[in-house]
């Protein structure tokens, strides 16, 4: 008989056990599309490293990158560092799928377990994630006029279902998210924003033309959600959103609602050893106290990154009670809380209602409440190489520390802006701890620039919906990118038309600098026209901004080779993983 659980409804340790220790779930119907995994068995020694494809700059006119050498032997590590085949890593996590599709979904919720299942033509290092090496692609070149990038493709990779993986799935897939059919939504469109032509002239090759060279190129093709499909199944299906079948290190088996979902070890992957474990769990658990009583008593080895792991409060217990067993490190998220306005709507078109808002933000203190002071306030890009300078930011409206004058001018804002009464109007974010602590926050703040709220917490699929149909009156929503640069970061949250710009934002000068600063490969002189971008959004405010995540993330020590990247995204597929003894 099949045994579900629903742990939503029960809680505390003796689920955990239950679940875990005592009767794990029977596996669901694998998805039509995936096939049945086989039983994984040990390799007889540890394999030698991928050689891994560094990262060409582009070249200007005239000049051809040279073919990178092969990588050098690794020193011999001691016997107790070296990896080990076997065991099943078991991982906490939030919730449901909200579909299995990889390139349609946005979220961790469904992004951290199909992950592991697939492959992109390239990705950021494992553990060292500022480098882009490759993935499906084994090599690259760039022509003498910085345009064509000739992908050379990895020989012998399968889909899980045993058919050949071609350069043409690439060109399917790639198309698919730079040019989405009707019905296809694709928030990784602006990551291929210059890209001009996509070809297969063989089997093992892919040729993409840029219409400019461009600065962001290779690591927006590496973010670990650009995720290759099979053309087959998707022509035959019309989307991936009820099947996993990808080349990656692991094999989907089953998926329990509410319960589990389970990969087995990729006996045929194209990376030789790899991966060392025979396969993961990830255990479905509302909860956040259960998911970190699963962790304190090792019921499970880690509780998987983002917004929805490891708070910094829990953080501090895990160094304070569990520091010789637990490892705990804080990672930037890339993840941009902010407040969203539609501009098509009243009374958002005018300015000074807009301003109303920004100025009565405490931000200091919408960090401490949502974040536990864990994040950083920063302008429209990440503190950092391509932000506005602290002093800078410091004297804006909004910013400044003096913050009943900035409530104070905010009030007289809503009343010129005709709502001498006051403003009515209902905020829709996340039904999540640290969404509705902003919430409270920000209902408070604005409640003395004369702006009432009524909050709304809605579940991810209804919240989603109304975002992107713009079908709300105010929301408070966080969009993460996969790597600190202005083209994802604007292209995704800013530029006109953009999915994730979730106040249909327009402006022709800020579009304009953003397409220049793309097209700049000079570091000094992009970050120039990037300055000068931010300030222009500080002045017409697309979004008001409240504070860039940081995140703290928890592993059992004997987990190794497992690393929280920059971002949520890069650092998903989980292949070098292995189980210290």
């Amino acid at each position: 008989m099949r045994l579900k659980l629903s742990l939503s409804v029960l809680s505390g340790i003796a689920v955990l056990a239950l679940l875990v220790a005592g009767c794990a779930p029977a596996a669901a119907p694998t998805p039509s599309g995936a096939s049945k995994a086989k039983a994984p068995t040990a390799a007889a020694a540890t394999p030698a490293a991928k050689p891994a494809a560094e990262t060409p700059a582009p070249k200007p006119a005239g000049a051809t990158p040279a073919p990178k050498p092969a990588a050098p032997s690794p020193s011999p590590k001691p016997a107790a560092d070296q990896p080990k085949y076997g065991g099943t890593i078991n991982i906490s996590h939030f919730a449901d799928p909200a579909t299995f599709d990889p390139n349609q979904e946005q979220s961790l919720q469904s992004l951290s377990l199909v992950a592991p299942s697939y492959s992109g033509v390239l990705q950021h290092d494992p553990l060292q994630p500022n480098k882009v090496i490759g993935d499906l692609a084994e090599k690259w070149d760039l022509s003498a006029d910085g345009l064509t990038y000739t992908f050379q493709l990895q020989k012998g990779a399968k889909w899980h279902d045993g058919a050949p993986f071609t350069s043409e799935d690439a060109r399917f897939t790639l198309e698919l998210i730079r040019k989405p059919p009707q019905g296809f939504s694709s928030p990784r469109k602006p990551l291929l924003e210059a890209v001009d032509k996509i070809e297969a002239p063989d089997k093992d090759a892919l040729k993409m033309t840029l219409k400019y060279p461009s600065a962001s190129f290779l690591r927006n093709l590496g973010d670990g959600r650009v995720l290759m499909v099979p053309k087959h199944v998707f022509e035959a299906k019309g989307n991936m959103k009820k099947d996993v079948m990808g080349t990656g290190p692991y094999k989907f088996k089953s998926f329990d609602s509410g319960v589990s979902w389970n990969v087995v070890k990729n006996q045929d992957y194209f990376v030789k050893g790899r991966p060392y474990v025979d396969g993961m769990t990830w255990y479905i658990i509302p909860d956040v106290a259960t998911r970190f009583a699963a962790l304190r008593t090792h019921r499970v080895h880690f509780v998987a990154w983002g917004s929805q792991g490891l708070s910094p409060s829990l953080a501090e217990i895990v160094r304070k009670e569990l520091s010789d067993k637990i490892a705990v490190d804080i990672y930037p998220s890339l993840t941009l809380w902010q407040v969203w306005m539609p501009f098509g709507r009243s009374p958002w078109t005018d300015l000074r209602m807009r301003r109303a808002i920004e100025l009565a933000i405490d931000r200091p203190n919408v960090l401490k409440v949502s974040a536990e002071g864990v994040g950083s306030i920063s302008g429209y890009m990440p503190a950092g190489e391509w932000s506005l300078p602290k002093d800078e930011l410091a004297k804006m409206p909004g910013y400044r520390e003096a913050k009943d004058a900035d409530f104070a001018e905010a009030r007289k804002l809503v009343a010129e802006a005709g709502f001498a009464q006051g403003f009515k109007a209902t905020l829709i974010t996340r039904n999540a701890t640290a969404y509705e602590r902003a919430a409270v926050a920000l209902k408070e703040q604005w409640a003395r620039a004369g702006i009432d709220i009524t909050i709304r917490l809605l579940d991810l699929p209804t919240l989603q919906d109304l975002l992107y149909k713009r079908d709300f009156d105010i929301a408070m929503w966080p969009n993460a990118s996969g790597f600190d640069d202005p083209d994802p970061i604007f292209g995704d949250n800013f530029a006109t038309g953009a999915l994730r710009n979730m106040s249909a934002f327009s402006d022709e000068q800020i579009d304009k600098w953003h397409a220049e600063q793309s097209r700049t490969l000079d570091v000094a002189k992009r970050k120039a026209i990037v300055l000068q971008m931010q300030r222009r959004m500080h002045e017409v405010l697309p979004s008001s901004l409240l504070y860039w995540g940081e995140l703290p993330f928890g592993r059992w020590k004997e987990i190794r080779n497992l690393k929280a990247g920059v971002g949520n995204y890069n650092n998903m597929k989980f292949q070098d993983l292995w189980i210290a003894s």
